[in-house]
């Protein structure tokens, strides 16, 4: 299913209750770090998050938004070889 909008406002009509694997890869922090505010809870606990751009340095803002996220649920990234940040939700 396609459904077109700005993100955010488009995921409370096109994302399912309940996710077990999250993969962000927008390549900008603001739709984002929306992305995570709307989605996040609706992770499952144990449920993986995969930030695709994490450990790049074109890709600053989008580190330090997703580290102040997590941070502030008690979590923390971690950076893969590849750049992409993890999070296994507790």
């Amino acid at each position: 299913m396609v459904t077109q909008g700005k993100v955010p406002d488009v995921l409370g009509e096109a994302s399912p209750d309940q996710i077990a694997f999250l993969h962000i890869d927008m390549n900008n922090a603001e739709a984002e770090r929306g992305a995570l505010e709307n989605l996040f809870s609706r992770v499952s606990t144990g449920g993986i998050v995969v930030l695709d751009d994490y450990g790049w340095n074109g890709y600053r803002a989008q580190k330090d938004s997703a580290d102040e996220f997590m941070r502030l649920r008690g979590l923390s990234v971690l950076e893969l070889p590849t750049g992409q940040g993890l999070v296994v939700k507790r």
